[in-house]
């Protein structure tokens, strides 16, 4: 599913017109980001948990030659699924 998908689907369950659909959902997007960015927990219920956590430094391989490659240490967003979801994403 992309955006364009979301707003179709926000554009049926809300029964309003294309543009009203596209600024809802682009706020919404813009609003988690500026959460996730903050370092803010974002907990949408029976949907899940977003949030920031920081990426330790590592090594990799660059899959194309082989040759390792370090990883700077960084943020990365986790989602951790509520219950009902926890069926359809394999997670326990």
């Amino acid at each position: 599913m992309v955006k364009a998908d979301l707003v179709t689907r926000a554009m049926e369950a809300a029964r309003v017109e294309g543009p009203v659909a596209r600024k809802a959902v682009g706020a919404l997007l813009e609003s988690l980001s500026g959460a996730l960015q903050r370092g803010d927990r974002v907990v949408l219920r029976r949907f899940g948990v977003l949030q920031a956590a920081p990426r330790r430094t590592g090594m990799a391989r660059d899959p194309r030659t082989g040759e390792p490659v370090a990883v700077p240490p960084g943020r990365v967003v986790r989602f951790r699924p509520a219950p009902g979801l926890r069926g359809i994403t394999g997670e326990r």
